[in-house]
């Protein structure tokens, strides 16, 4: 008798076959041509629990991510997970600071995020920031290291002005 854990990681096996199997029955294009289907980051997530190979192929297929706290997770193992990413919403302060219940200078600084975004995703082409802290210097880094750049939103995010808007109009398309 097999052990759960055992069964847990295997992939489902063909309807032929009364064994589980350690390999999917999909040739790994046609199963990241159908995770590419799948529009919501949550059900991607699902999937890829399925096994080691849908794992993979999600891990390779996706261009998208959100990040509803940017202190649950590091920009290191972002990049680890998901080497393909061209698109990322992140959020940073929570909801009260919309309030101003939250002091000032109180974190969810971008640039040490764009850091590890430069080093692992040159090609990111759209970024969307909500109650992130944007300097004029993150956004003007910003447009100097992504050459493929397109979208950037800043919902309720604070801390640049002009000059950093201009960065980015100036060099990106």
């Amino acid at each position: 008798m097999e052990s759960y854990s055992k069964r847990k990681r295997e992939c489902p096996s063909s309807p032929e076959s009364t064994q589980p199997s350690s390999s999917s029955t999909f040739p790994d294009e046609v199963l990241e041509r159908v995770l590419s289907l799948l529009t919501s980051h949550k059900d991607r997530s699902s999937v890829s629990l399925v096994c080691r190979n849908w794992y993979h192929a999600e891990q390779w297929s996706r261009t998208r991510v959100f990040i509803g706290n940017c202190y649950s997770v590091s920009p290191e193992i972002l990049a680890r997970r998901f080497p393909n990413i061209r698109c990322i919403t992140l959020k940073g302060k929570p909801r009260f600071s919309d309030f101003n219940l939250v002091p000032h200078n109180w974190g969810a600084d971008i640039h040490a995020w764009l850091v590890a975004f430069a080093n692992n995703y040159p090609f990111l082409e759209e970024l969307r920031l909500k109650r992130m802290t944007v300097n004029d210097e993150s956004l003007e880094f910003l447009a100097l290291n992504f050459p493929n750049f397109k979208v950037l939103s800043l919902l309720s995010c604070d801390g640049f002005s002009t000059d950093g808007l201009a960065a980015i109009t100036t060099h990106c398309k």
